[in-house]
């Protein structure tokens, strides 16, 4: 089974996703920490918005497929982003202007990109969407403090979430996904994960 993580930049995807594979003993594969990225990354004012997108569609991709493999060998995996997938229904979506401009050069070749993943990518059998409110939201934010959310300003894009849940809903009728809709609150990982293990019915290995 792949289960996989959907939500707002800082929603808890991650430490959500490390904490249930470590109650169901699943394979994780998570998103490289902003520590981990390239200098394009954090250039991507002078390298081309297109060129940052793509660097992370090289690491994210690789890891759905590998979690592919996992699922193929009747084993769990976990992963933190189904960005990947979703991506297909809000690129060029006001609220998204920030990741890449529909005045870029390079947008209809992201577009025609996101339409062939959103086809050809490997496809999770579960899909845990964490929703939270803005106030929490903001929490999240200012608990991960990461420079590339500040020079984006993210904070002032809380509108993603709706279109990020419409695309998980698309995802989920056009792919045959179950969806899973878990109300993030400032609880610990532990907690939000044990939630998660409880909503899509898989036990917690014991002693965990």
């Amino acid at each position: 089974m792949l289960i996989a993580f959907a939500g707002l930049p800082s929603s808890g995807k991650s430490s959500t996703a490390k904490a249930l594979g470590r109650l169901i003993n699943a394979e994780v594969h998570l998103e490289p920490e902003e520590s981990a990225w390239p200098e394009l990354v954090r250039e991507r004012a002078t390298v081309g918005a297109f060129t940052a997108l793509t660097w992370f569609r090289t690491v994210r991709v690789p890891q759905l497929f590998k979690a592919n493999e996992t699922r193929k060998s009747g084993r769990l995996s976990v992963i933190d982003s189904y960005y990947d997938i979703l991506i297909a229904c809000y690129l060029g979506d006001d609220s998204f202007e920030w990741l890449l401009s529909r005045d870029d050069p390079y947008f209809p070749t992201a577009h025609a990109m996101v339409q062939a993943d959103w086809k050809n990518l490997p496809k999770a059998d579960l899909l845990i969407f964490l929703r939270l409110d803005e106030k929490t939201w903001h929490e999240f934010m200012d608990r991960r403090d990461r420079d590339f959310d500040r020079t984006a300003e993210l904070t002032k894009h809380f509108e993603m979430q709706a279109k990020m849940e419409q695309a998980c809903r698309k995802a989920a009728e056009d792919h045959g996904t179950r969806l899973i809709i878990i109300n993030q609150t400032s609880a610990t990982p532990e907690i939000t994960a044990r939630k998660v293990a409880a909503s899509i019915g898989i036990a917690i290995c014991p002693h965990q």
